[in-house]
């Protein structure tokens, strides 16, 4: 007699969307077994060449450059994985622009520029990581929570105690589980005697700096093996305005709807010129003014979308400001300005948020959460991102949160349809010692996930990761003069 068995659990829709993205980026991610550091691509031993190349260009030519990999002993490469960033730039004309890279798989990539402006440009490409780095950085992400420890603050009456938080606790400790089981995200923290788990009032987090990194490995991280440059066999390329120039097509302004890009466009003279559309540059304090009249603008994300928020503070000098009862860099700002009818806001986007003091989470939500209580109309602007803080956790969050924000946006236009949103992809950071928690190559990932996620979505982009590779920003949280461009492109967006 066949014994009946229990049905197994049925994966949801949004694990199933979750395991589909992985499983993608499974394939891209090159799986390597480090034997030694000298079987690793070497930087110095590769080289780049032009592929068919000629003693000058025409503006909006295309320009090919081949890059082909080899180890520390000098054997070519077999397979790729590499990352690779790559810019053309004309240091005295302060323009720039980012290159596309082909991976073939074997040790051979090709990078693919446009010659958006005429003179002397020149290249750069850099290896940021070798695949064999890659391939530990992934997996370390994917394996563990150590990176990021939690703390949360209870209080009861004049009473308070602290308690460890996190994504991944003791299961056979007493927990406080903080669960949204419509998005199916979750957190949890070690139950403190006396005291309920609603009485949660605050929360820190922090880098513990520990590491999984064997010595070994350790060694793929090291300054000398972290974005070299490859040796080129050309100095420069001169480019001439010809009389076939197609840039000289006059563009459609940058509207909402357009797909995302990369490369998008370039720097000339420090101003952002996309390459799909037209952007008005340098908006005055008045044009600022009249744009914003009688618009109610969310923006939720991470201190480089707050930057928007300063730039407004210092611009619009009739907005009051008001500091609520909050502490810390990371509290809600709230603007407002009677004359004009006006409000904008920034909030910090919800847990996983890195802040080293206590902040409320009394009032925290995530983004979906926030989206849907915004009713929307035709003076609604909606602008958000999210990527750095997820960095050091396992990606299936980061997919999770940004499938929960697509749907609620679906839900906001099904509700108001006129309502504008405008998504920010993540800034580069450039420059960074704790590679596990804060690599670039993870906001590459970040980058390909929001791609695939938002992509189809009547949105208007500011693509942080392409503008900030071209600018050559040196921080994540880059200059004035850069941010103006984000805010330009903004304004193109609801003016």
């Amino acid at each position: 007699m066949k014994i009946p068995t229990e049905n197994p659990p049925k994966t949801s829709e949004i694990q199933r969307k979750v395991d589909g993205i992985l499983s993608q980026i499974e394939n891209m991610i090159t799986k390597v077994t480090l034997l030694h550091k000298d079987n690793t691509t070497c930087a110095e031993k590769s080289k780049a060449t032009i592929v068919n190349p000629k003693n000058s260009y025409c503006v909006g030519d295309n320009l090919v450059v081949q890059i082909d990999m080899f180890d520390y002993l000098g054997n070519r490469k077999k397979y790729g994985g590499d990352y690779l960033r790559a810019r053309i730039f004309t240091k005295v004309l302060n323009a720039g622009a980012s290159g596309r890279i082909e991976d073939f798989h074997n040790g051979t990539y090709h990078v693919h520029f446009t010659l958006y402006w005429e003179g002397k440009i020149d290249l750069s490409i850099l290896l940021i990581h070798p695949s064999e780095a890659i391939s530990v950085l992934w997996n370390i992400r994917n394996s563990w929570y150590g990176n990021v420890d939690y703390s949360g603050k209870f209080t009861n009456q004049n009473k308070q105690t602290e308690a460890k938080c996190g994504f991944d606790l003791n299961k056979s400790e007493e927990l406080c589980e903080y669960n949204d089981h419509r998005d199916e995200e979750y957190f949890y923290c070690m139950k403190p005697p006396n005291f309920e788990c609603d009485m949660l009032t605050e929360m820190k987090s922090w880098i513990t700096g520990r590491s999984k990194l064997t010595e070994h490995e350790a060694s793929l991280f090291d300054k000398s093996s972290l974005r070299v440059e490859i040796p080129k066999d050309f100095e420069s390329v001169i480019v001439t305005t010809c009389n076939n120039n197609s840039d000289t097509i006059n563009k459609e302004r940058c509207r909402i709807g357009m797909k995302l890009e990369y490369p998008s466009g370039h720097f000339m003279n420090n101003f952002w010129i996309p390459h799909a559309c037209s952007m008005k540059t340098n908006h005055n304090l008045e044009e600022l003014n009249t744009c914003m009249q009688g618009k109610v603008i969310y923006i939720f994300g991470d201190s480089t979308l707050r930057q928007w928020m300063l730039y407004f503070r210092s611009k619009l000098n009739e907005m009051t400001v008001l500091n609520l009862y909050e502490s810390g860099w990371a509290q809600k700002i709230w603007g407002i300005d009677l004359k004009r009818n006006m409000r904008v806001s920034w909030k910090r986007h919800g847990n996983p948020f890195i802040s080293s003091s206590y902040q409320s989470c009394r009032e925290d939500r995530t983004i979906p959460r926030e989206i849907d209580l915004i009713g929307g109309h035709d003076k609604t602007v909606v602008v958000l991102n999210v990527g750095y803080h997820f960095r050091p956790y396992p990606v299936h969050h980061f997919i999770r949160r940004l499938i929960n924000i697509r749907r609620a946006l679906v839900r906001l236009f099904r509700r108001s349809p006129e309502t504008k949103v405008i998504l920010k992809t993540e800034n580069l950071v450039a420059t960074s010692t704790t590679h596990e928690t804060n690599s670039d190559f993870h906001g590459l990932i970040h980058y390909f996930v929001f791609e695939l996620i938002f992509k189809d979505l009547n949105v208007g982009f500011v693509n942080g990761w392409d503008m900030t590779a071209a600018f050559d920003a040196k921080d994540v949280h880059p200059p004035p003069e850069y941010i103006q461009n984000e805010i330009d492109l903004f304004m193109t967006y609801i003016c």
